[in-house]
């Protein structure tokens, strides 16, 4: 499933309320996804959605609002029961954090870590591929950090 955001008037739409569960890997597709509207204005962005409602996806994106990884709009729509959600761009933190978990091995690694924990922060994960991400520049430099 494709979503458009069209960055000008149409506007992903989120059912208030909604209560999920976050699921890390659709916060990070939607890092990458969002890294390609730092562009300027105007015309659709695709983002793969990987079969998840628009509600969800949504719900998402005003997460990572909250968290300060994207800036982005949230409007009200007194009409429906639906806030609209539109990423404008990646902050400085949503780089750093997509940087952080860039690599699909670093990546699988620290969900590993995660799940194993049975339980975690956004921080406490991306200390956690910070960690396997300084492992890796050791072992080819051989420079520790």
């Amino acid at each position: 499933m494709r979503l458009s955001i069209n960055r000008v008037g149409s506007f992903l739409n989120n059912i208030r309320g909604t209560v999920l569960k976050r699921d890390m890997d659709l916060v990070r597709d939607l890092l990458f996804a969002d890294r390609g509207i730092d562009q300027g204005l105007g015309g659709d962005v695709e983002i793969e959605a990987g079969g998840h409602e628009p509600q969800v996806v949504a719900e998402h994106l005003r997460l990572l609002i909250e968290a300060r990884l994207i800036e982005g709009d949230t409007v009200p729509d007194d009409q429906y029961a639906f806030d609209h959600i539109m990423p404008i761009r990646l902050t400085w933190s949503g780089h750093d954090f997509l940087e952080s978990v860039r690599d699909p091995e670093i990546w699988k690694k620290t969900k590993e870590g995660a799940l194993s924990a049975k339980g975690f922060t956004l921080d406490l994960l991306q200390d956690l591929a910070k960690g396997f991400l300084k492992k890796q520049i050791e072992d080819r430099t051989g420079i520790a950090l």
